[in-house]
């Protein structure tokens, strides 16, 4: 059964310094190339955020288990999965509504679930996790599912994001981490053009970068997706998201607002208790045996 009442805060003294963007290519242990994407000190150690850009796999490592290979030759990786659909889904036209990775990129036989867990004072859906731990027991396999989490979210639901934690340590769901920004600014009534990270005094880097922070603090590897709030961004945004080397992610099924599934399909569910229709559309997909859940990273890579 899934644990829903563990508990364990956010340190806080995460430790972390110096934390900063970078993009270069460095070789791993066994001569593989990785692009890293961050750098930062922690208790005194050099590490580095990493992109494998074949799978879009993601790691921490110490800075002294890599060689530097300079700035990236970009022509080098045109071909890879990786920077493929960074260049792609970050090219115009820039829609301010649901730009970026809004469904597979290659045919798949499945679909994506992605779960926003947006600033709430509610409860998280308990029950709907618990039934993602049911259907991988089903299954025989950790349900995939990513997770758009922002800062805000995690500082308040401590007990409810340990809880996710450890039901993935338990093999319970598989989770990848997707950015949802720190503060998720929202103001009622505005139009969307002025509204979310469009508002006027955002720094964009910021709500970026702190909501990693966070998650590596907890052990966590962030992935190379970003979700924008409200799935509302412009040019500006998305071209600095790409300077950061992150995907924009949105969905073609978000289910409280009528759309429904098929192959390929990245379905959008409120998991903090703010849009519990979503919640209920998502159950006969999570009931049906012929619905095959895919990691999100197959959307790119297609296997």
């Amino acid at each position: 059964m899934l644990l829903l009442t563990a508990s364990s805060p956010v340190a806080a003294q995460t430790g972390i310094e110096d934390y900063r963007p970078v993009f270069e290519t460095v070789r791993a242990e066994d001569g593989r190339k990785l692009i890293a994407i961050r750098r930062f000190r922690r208790n005194g150690e050099e590490f580095l955020l990493t992109v494998e850009p074949q799978s879009l796999a993601t790691q921490i490592r110490p800075l002294a288990w890599t060689v530097a290979d300079g700035t990236p030759d970009t022509s080098k990786l045109d071909g890879t999965p990786y920077f493929s659909a960074l260049t792609a889904l970050t090219n115009p036209p820039y829609k301010i509504e649901n730009t970026g990775l809004v469904h597979a990129m290659l045919p798949v036989d499945g679909v994506f679930l992605t779960v926003d867990l947006c600033p709430s004072h509610r409860a998280y859906e308990a029950h709907f996790f618990a039934e993602l731990a049911r259907v991988s027991a089903r299954e025989g396999r950790p349900t995939p599912v990513a997770i758009s989490i922002s800062g805000y979210w995690a500082l308040e639901h401590q007990s409810e994001w340990t809880a996710l934690i450890e039901a993935e340590r338990r093999r319970q769901i598989d989770i990848t981490w997707v950015n949802h920004s720190y503060t998720h600014r929202y103001a009622r009534g505005l139009p969307d053009a002025q509204n979310f990270l469009l508002m006027p005094n955002t720094d964009f880097e910021r709500e970026v970068l702190k909501t990693e922070e966070l998650l590596i603090a907890r052990g966590l590897t962030p992935s190379v997706f970003f979700r924008f709030p409200g799935l509302v961004s412009d040019e500006y945004l998305v071209l600095k998201l790409r300077k950061l080397g992150l995907i924009p992610l949105g969905a073609d099924a978000w289910l409280a607002k009528g759309r429904r599934a098929k192959p390929g399909s990245i379905v959008l569910v409120h998991g903090n208790g703010n849009e519990p229709l979503g919640i209920r559309e998502v159950q006969p997909y999570l009931a049906d045996t012929r619905v095959k859940w895919l990691p999100l990273r197959e959307a790119i890579t297609g296997r």
